[in-house]
């Protein structure tokens, strides 16, 4: 398997900056495949101690995933979508801490983040779409949409409209993430990363002493990576037009749906967003992206625990937005105005 390969089709959006000289502390890393994408896991540690902490990552990236997945017709998140709108549904622990903080997430953003799309997701069938839905097909999902429809009580969850699915898929990757950071803190690593897709989140000091730097793909310009200083916020997350595309009669459709339109999200090019967890920072990436430039920047200027950098387009024009604590922490976009909406 060629993982150089795999990682630039799963559309990694995030990568951490390794200084190349050979006296710097390297971390040991081992690359994993699921939730459709690369898992990389990153961790100082006792080489002889490494494979075995690599298998506690895989054991709890794999049973989560499993669970979480709104694929398929066999995991926990199939039977809710099947059970409850008949009635109350039992679920996990690990199901009802996403789903709570996803609803969280919801009523925060005003529905930008809507973790009850599935109707919706279904219908447009990314990664694999090659054409857009019908109207009338969209509006049709968009009527089984709506996270207001979503009842969650401790460890029971209840539909209370017709049609709704849950889809997790922003959200569920960031809560594995932060789950696998859990286990190798319980089992002793001291310092590492963990990156699924583009949601990364780290932990503890490098044994150099050297500062976390981080970097942000640039949505237009293949291979150039913009560094960014550490915040003081251990996760981040990005979510961009070119991840999972297509085009059909002269258009390009990516799979960042508008909760409002049922369409792709056109107020942004990519939002990064950086956050105490990487599930936060993953559905507030979605969040951002879907809602635009104006409204990122209120939510982070509203709160201490969010950072948000964010890709537009205006008058035919790349431009970036940045939350205040980025100022004077992140280079100069290349080939972008350099100034805020």
């Amino acid at each position: 398997m060629n993982l150089r390969l795999l990682v630039g089709v799963a559309g990694v959006a995030l990568v951490l900056l390794l200084l190349p000289r050979a006296e710097l502390a390297r971390p040991l890393e081992e690359y994993h495949v699921a939730m459709g994408t690369i898992v990389r896991v990153a961790i100082f540690a006792d080489e002889a101690e490494a494979p075995a902490l690599f298998a506690v990552a895989r054991d709890e990236i794999d049973h989560l995933s499993a669970g979480l997945s709104h694929y398929g017709t066999d995991g926990e998140l199939a039977r809710v979508n099947r059970e409850a709108q008949s009635g109350w549904v039992d679920i996990s622990a690990d199901l009802a801490d996403v789903l709570g903080l996803s609803l969280a997430i919801a009523r925060r953003t005003g529905g930008a983040f809507d973790p009850s799309l599935g109707a919706l997701t279904r219908l447009w069938g990314f990664p694999d779409a090659t054409q857009p839905p019908t109207p009338a097909a969209i509006d049709s999902a968009l009527a089984q949409c709506g996270y207001r429809h979503v009842r969650i009580e401790g460890r029971r969850v209840r539909f209370t409209s017709q049609g709704i699915r849950l889809d997790l898929g922003a959200g569920a990757k960031g809560y594995v993430v932060d789950r696998t950071v859990s286990r190798l803190q319980a089992a002793g690593v001291m310092a590492g990363v963990v990156e699924a897709g583009g949601d990364l989140r780290y932990w503890g000091s490098k044994p150099d002493g050297r500062p976390w730097h981080f970097g942000v793909q640039h949505p237009r310009l293949p291979g150039v990576i913009v560094a960014a200083e550490d915040v003081g916020l251990a996760a981040l997350a990005t979510s961009g037009d070119y991840e999972q595309t297509f085009e059909f009669a002269g258009q390009k459709y990516h799979h960042l749906l508008d909760p409002q339109t049922g369409l792709p999200a056109q107020r942004a090019v990519s939002a990064t967003v950086w956050a105490r967890s990487a599930m936060e920072a993953d559905a507030l990436a979605t969040a951002a992206f879907v809602a635009g430039p104006q409204q990122a920047l209120e939510w982070a200027a509203a709160a201490d625990s969010m950072e948000v950098l964010l890709y537009y387009e205006s008058d035919g024009v790349l431009r970036y937005a940045l939350s205040e604590g980025l100022q004077g922490r992140i280079d100069a976009v290349p080939d972008s105005p350099a100034h805020n909406p």
